[in-house]
């Protein structure tokens, strides 16, 4: 059961660390950085994001749920990587595409990256504030490192590869990151869920791997 948080402290605990995330982010591209208030709607945008993947994932939850309680790998393969990785980084991949689509100010390969982290740091804030009104305090303010890492690592890459599509020319690099946001999403989940301290080591160390060799592409672009 949560504890009953006022909306002050789970927003402390939810949106503030994202925005901070950002801010950082923000600071990573210094010669030619993007007006605020764009990435403040790319926030905003991967936030209103949680909306329509929760509408899609909930039929198939219970049945996913069940067999997960069971011990059952294949149906937590199905869950990890069909239902939370597929449905999540598909919706995040339609926001991030049609967003920049037209986006005259997507003017330089590193902005799609930063695109890419604001959208899945704006769905992480919403989701840890989710996650933080039913299980409580301490299971927000892990979320708000971990699993904002997490999602602007796995968005970040696709924006890479929406950055190649639309610089490089490169027909197919949109499913290309589609498909590695949704592997790393969902490896990073079945091990999550796997239970086992290895497991969940594996899990953060993923995160790291994605996130360190993201800031890597980033100083390179």
């Amino acid at each position: 059961m949560g504890e009953d948080l006022s909306p002050w402290v789970l927003a402390a605990i939810s949106i503030l660390p994202g925005l901070l995330w950002l801010w950082f982010f923000y600071r990573e591209d210094p010669f030619e950085p993007e007006p605020k208030r764009i990435l403040l709607s790319f926030f905003g945008l991967g936030m209103l994001a949680v909306v329509p993947a929760f509408l899609i994932e909930l039929p198939w939850r219970p049945s996913l749920l069940a067999g997960l309680r069971a011990g059952d790998p294949v149906r937590l393969a199905a869950f990890s990587f069909l239902l939370v990785g597929g449905v999540e980084e598909g919706v995040k991949t339609a926001v991030l595409f049609l967003a920049t689509r037209h986006l005259a100010e997507y003017d330089e390969p590193l902005d799609g990256i930063i695109y890419g982290v604001t959208v899945g740091l704006g769905f992480a804030a919403l989701e840890n504030w989710l996650y933080a009104a039913a299980r409580g305090l301490t299971v927000g303010i892990l979320r708000a490192v971990v699993a904002s890492l997490a999602h602007a690592s796995f968005t970040g890459w696709l924006g890479y590869f929406v950055t190649l599509a639309r610089f490089g020319g490169r027909r197919g690099a949109v499913f290309t990151g589609f498909t590695l946001s949704v592997l790393l999403h969902g490896a990073y989940d079945f091990a999550l869920l796997a239970g086992g301290g290895r497991s969940s080591l594996l899990a953060l160390t993923l995160v790291a791997a994605a996130m360190l060799l993201l800031f890597k592409k980033m100083r390179h672009l």
